[in-house]
């Protein structure tokens, strides 16, 4: 079987451009609930969803039951051309839960389309250009969304992919285990956020539309910041009238033990970005924005065929329904605490784990090569996920250096899964550690 294997795979790489990333070699052909299955018949506990995306579980029979509804009724007519009903269903519903006032939504397809739209709407209505953004974000591989990412792992800046749109400017990460500015929480006094005013001040043309962050970074690392520094943020933005973009494309719908990562860090944005859960596998994003700024675009400043599409809508909104009915944001926050209390366990036990952090169920470890010298150490993470997969579970890799495991499994686990996962993943580490 396994040289079948190694021929799709072959014959895989022959027809199908993968050049953007090294799809990890496991052909997966079912999923069901927190669990996926291979060509050959092997079950995976899947802590990474999708990417964070499946966070009701695999093929949920709720969603799969409103798509089936939708599609005998309309699958398409270029819904921002004409009016739909589930469109305004599903935009209803998520004004009713946005933690700002006076929101209105415009739907698309990606979290990348989302942001560059999110980009379009504060530039239209502040009439400045310039966008703060942190260094070791990600925010999608659209050209906008690119421009203002910074390399991240695999995700590179390529010179001959430029010129980049210009106006991004970058400050430090909330990245408490390698503060780049060589302070230790909590005595740091949330340095990394009041240098921002520093940095408006002397290092931009003072035409600033926007700053724009992932509440924790995900593809940069599991970064968390510092439950305050969002609050100190905000005071900076307040004083020079700059808008704030939360990017919650990885962070929304329950994953952080609350339903918005930004009630988790007490803030209210002007804008959100949001994707990848909202439809829990169906592709789907949104902008959710202040009426009056979301009101600014003006026509042909954005299109998408498939924006609003009536089944991604109906996907959507049978997702959002599942979540409040069965509160998976509070069993996020349960099975978040028992993960990071197992994690940190193991961080004082091995020498090669740097550190256990996040959120909820977004949840980063990051290997190193010891805890003095905190040097990163990619080959072992990568060893890692190998062997977890071995083992029957499944697990991300992010951070600039790519050594961080991350776990950000479907919001529906339960302490067997738990339990199940961190067998695997105690085995896969304490090899590699020996190795």
């Amino acid at each position: 079987m396994l040289s079948n294997i190694d021929e799709f795979i072959k014959e895989y790489k022959k027809y199908v451009i993968t050049s953007y990333s090294e799809p990890f070699p496991l052909i997966i052909t079912k999923g069901n609930g927190v669990y996926v299955t291979d060509i050959e018949g092997k079950k995976y506990l899947d802590f990474w969803a999708g990417i964070a995306t499946v966070n009701i579980g695999h093929n949920n029979p709720i969603v799969q039951e409103a798509v089936r509804k939708q599609m005998n009724e309309l699958v398409h007519c270029s819904s921002q051309s004409y009016y739909t009903i589930p469109a305004l269903n599903l935009a209803k519903k998520l004004v009713a839960i946005a933690p700002s006032q006076s929101c209105k939504v415009t739907f698309h397809t990606s979290g990348s389309e989302a942001i560059d739209v999110a980009i379009k709407m504060v530039r239209r209505y502040t009439k400045k250009h310039e966008i703060l953004t942190l260094q070791g974000c990600y925010h999608g591989r659209t050209y906008g969304a690119h421009s203002i990412g910074t390399p991240v792992g695999i995700y590179s800046k390529s010179y001959v992919m430029g010129p980049y749109a210009s106006g991004a400017i970058h400050v430090p990460a909330p990245y408490c285990y390698r503060c780049s500015l060589g302070h230790e929480y909590p005595k740091c006094n949330i340095q990394c956020a009041k240098i921002i005013e520093d940095i408006v001040n002397f290092g931009s043309s003072r035409d600033i539309a926007a700053f724009i962050a992932e509440p924790i970074l995900g593809v940069g690392g599991i970064i968390t910041p510092p439950n305050e520094y969002f609050q100190e943020v905000k005071k900076i933005l307040n004083k020079f009238g700059i808008l704030l973009i939360l990017d919650e494309v990885q962070t929304g719908f329950g994953r952080t033990g609350r339903f918005w990562a930004s009630e988790v860090y007490n803030v209210k944005p002007d804008l959100i970005t949001v994707a990848k859960a909202l439809g829990n596998g169906w592709p789907i994003s949104a902008v959710m924005a202040r009426g009056d700024i979301g009101d600014s675009l003006e026509p042909g400043d954005h299109f998408s065929t498939w924006g609003a599409n009536p089944i991604m809508c109906a996907a959507a909104s049978a997702t959002i329904d599942y979540i409040i009915q069965n509160k998976l944001w509070e069993n996020a926050e349960r099975m978040g605490t028992l993960l990071i209390k197992r994690l940190k366990e193991m961080e004082s036990k091995y020498e090669i784990i740097g550190e256990a952090r996040g959120k909820g169920l977004m949840i980063g470890v990051e290997i190193v090569k010891d805890k003095k010298t905190k040097e990163p150490m990619h080959d072992k993470c990568k060893e890692i996920r190998k062997l977890c997969a071995d083992y029957g579970l499944l697990v991300g890799i992010g951070g600039f250096w790519s050594n961080v495991i991350r776990i950000q499994p479907p919001l529906t686990i339960n302490e067997e899964h738990i339990d199940k996962a961190m067998e695997a993943f105690e085995k896969a580490v304490n090899e590699v550690k020996n190795t």
